[in-house]
């Protein structure tokens, strides 16, 4: 089971990381603390997940599917207000230049081990519309981008979705959800390979991505609160027995519980006003938020120099060991270049993103 840990005012050019809680704060630009502080806490589940490796993780926080979830509510608030393709655009603009500054750092690296790349393989870490191949050496490069394709193709897809949402918003729900239920059971068995990858994906996580339109929309706000409950909780029931009689690691029963665990964190509305009161905490927050893709596209070959430098120099006690350095080494790459995504967000680069 690959779980882990992404990513305007008018027509999507406002800062599409962070979102209002309704049609109506959207409308007037105001932010909103929880959708922040999710998206944060997502990340950083990501990275400790893979860091300590505790298997409880992603059954206590999905992380991935409530990324994609987070994703398509942002989505959705930006297709809300302008044209589709400059939706698109800001989003693009957004994704890519994060993964072209490791690819600038990683593909001569591997280069220089030995691989030898076609202009194919090159051009994927170009436009990753398939996972970015890699060296055998250079394997933690790319080890999690299969996120950022994912991502890329349901970006790409989004105003068709948007436009099948808005005229048969429960039928594309249940539709993208079934070919993702039919992909994963025993009747097809999908063998996973880098076609059948995008079908799984893009039907697994984009049913999440849809959730994020239901939210926007107040889709999940106009089922009644009973029978909401009985069908999330229904879910998460049937989830727990698939995954208790098949394993932690079956891809149906771990899609079904991230799905649980979206519809119920997509119907709720806290206010969280109080994070803004605690100003480490927001501040925190906030640089997570403008970081996103950095930290997520360097967190896993940063974990890997990690262990190796502590593992050559005779240092290594155990995970929180590699927690320790890996996070000093993290903080030091997003400092050296998260600038990249301040020029993605046409704001000024900095060391640290503005308060």
């Amino acid at each position: 089971m690959r779980v882990s840990g992404l990513l305007g005012d008018r027509d999507g050019d406002r800062d599409p990381d962070v979102a209002p809680p309704t049609v109506a704060s959207a409308r007037s630009g105001e932010r909103s603390p929880y959708i922040d502080a999710l998206r944060a806490l997502a990340i950083l589940r990501v990275y400790l997940l893979h860091t300590l490796w505790l298997t409880w993780l992603p059954l206590a926080f999905p992380a991935m599917p409530v990324m994609f979830a987070l994703a398509g509510y942002l989505t959705a608030v930006s297709l809300d207000r302008g044209a589709p393709l400059r939706v698109v655009g800001s989003r693009l603009r957004r994704l890519l230049p994060p993964l072209w500054a490791l690819a600038a750092v990683a593909v001569p690296l591997m280069v220089l081990v030995g691989w030898r790349p076609s202009l194919l393989d090159a051009a994927w870490w170009v436009a990753p519309l398939r996972n970015p191949p890699s060296s055998e050496w250079g394997g933690p490069f790319s080890l999690g981008l299969w996120y950022i394709r994912a991502y890329l193709w349901l970006v790409l897809l989004s105003p068709l979705l948007w436009w099948a949402f808005r005229r048969w918003p429960v039928g594309a729900l249940l539709t993208l959800s079934a070919f993702a239920v039919l992909f994963a059971s025993p009747l097809v068995d999908l063998q996973m390979n880098p076609v059948t990858d995008v079908f799984w994906s893009t039907a697994a996580y984009g049913t999440c991505w849809l959730v994020g339109y239901a939210r926007h929309t107040g889709l999940l706000d106009r089922v009644p609160l009973r029978w909401y409950a009985l069908g999330v909780g229904g879910l998460a029931i049937g989830a727990m027995m698939w995954l208790a009689e098949r394993g932690e690691d079956d891809r149906l029963g771990a899609m079904m519980w991230g799905w649980a665990v979206v519809l119920l964190l997509m119907r709720a509305r806290p206010r969280l006003d109080w994070l803004t009161q605690v100003p480490w905490l927001a501040r925190l927050i906030r640089m997570v938020n403008a970081r996103a893709v950095t930290i997520y596209v360097w967190h896993l070959p940063v974990l890997y120099a990690a262990s190796g430098l502590l593992t050559l120099t005779g240092l290594y006690v155990g995970k929180a060991a590699i927690l320790g350095v890996g996070t000093v080494l993290l903080v030091a790459v997003v400092l050296a270049l998260g600038w990249v995504e301040d020029l993605a967000a046409r704001r000024r680069p900095s060391l640290l993103p503005p308060s």
